[in-house]
């Protein structure tokens, strides 16, 4: 339970949302794990040395293995599909990858779990010595490939989870432009190549309202090759200029400009660079 509380209070997963969910799914998931994992070196080390009195203790772990794994596989699923949300991450994340090899080593344990269980038990509990031997070694072999997962786990440390890339690919790029004549806040949401909608905050030079009557967006990249972007932005009436429908069409860093149509004498131009992720 120690373990279990320990990472629903710091763990990657925990922190993802709803927490109300992933919390309580993570304290399931690494108690299910420390309880299961826990239980099987002092298992196979009473069959290997004292098997006639490992029955007791092999009762009581086969009645409670059952429920144990249910949860902690329940726990599991949860997690993944809140962390993964798309079928396609599984291959192309690391995190993914890291996931498919833990599913596939946790196929592996299952099924030895399940012959432990269902095959061997009983007859080992009834004093069969070779089967308690050859239980003794599988209940060892499965300690191992929990170690192994351990491993494989411990590599999601470096990998962040596709909702987290989700989220990072979600923010916007955002510059603040800053001259005596007037000021700007331009944000490009999302922040990389592609699609994407520019909203703009203008203000003067002193951090003044500027009740401009036009405002254009001009986003330029010489060493691409590709023509300027110029678009005019639309006033929504909140205080903010948008420019939405537009394209960025590779990632890198850019110039972008505004026109601001002070006056209909006045025009002021500030520009500043903007770096848009791929």
């Amino acid at each position: 339970a120690g373990v279990g509380a320990a990472l629903a209070a710091s763990g990657h997963a925990s922190a993802a949302e709803p927490q109300w969910l992933t919390r309580p799914m993570v304290f399931l998931h690494a108690t299910g794990i420390a309880i299961w994992a826990g239980a099987l070196a002092p298992l196979g080390l009473a069959l290997k040395r004292q098997p006639a009195k490992a029955g007791p203790l092999l009762r009581r772990f086969s009645r409670a293995i059952l429920f144990v794994v249910a949860v902690l596989a329940a726990a599991g699923i949860v997690l993944a599909v809140i962390q993964v949300q798309t079928p396609a991450a599984l291959v192309h994340t690391a995190y993914g990858r890291l996931l498919l090899i833990k599913l596939v080593l946790l196929v592996f344990l299952f099924t030895l779990a399940a012959v432990n269980r269902f095959k061997l038990t009983a007859p080992a509990d009834a004093g069969e010595t070779e089967v308690q031997r050859r239980l003794a070694r599988s209940i060892f072999i499965e300690l191992l490939i929990v170690l192994v997962i351990f491993g494989v786990a411990a590599g999601w440390r470096f990998t962040p989870p596709p909702r987290a890339l989700a989220i990072a690919a979600a923010q916007p790029a955002s510059v603040h432009i800053h001259t005596l004549q007037a000021m700007a806040d331009l944000s490009i949401a999302p922040g990389h190549a592609g699609p994407v909608a520019a909203s703009i905050f203008i203000m003067t030079g002193d951090f003044g309202p500027l009740d401009a009557k036009q405002v254009t967006l001009v986003l330029s990249k010489p060493d691409s090759g590709i023509e300027p972007i110029n678009r005019p932005a639309t006033n929504p009436g909140d205080g903010t200029w948008r420019v939405d429908d537009l394209v960025i069409p590779v990632a890198g860093r850019w110039t972008a400009r505004l026109d601001i149509l002070v006056s209909d004498f006045e025009m002021v131009k500030i520009e500043a660079p903007i770096d848009i992720r791929p």
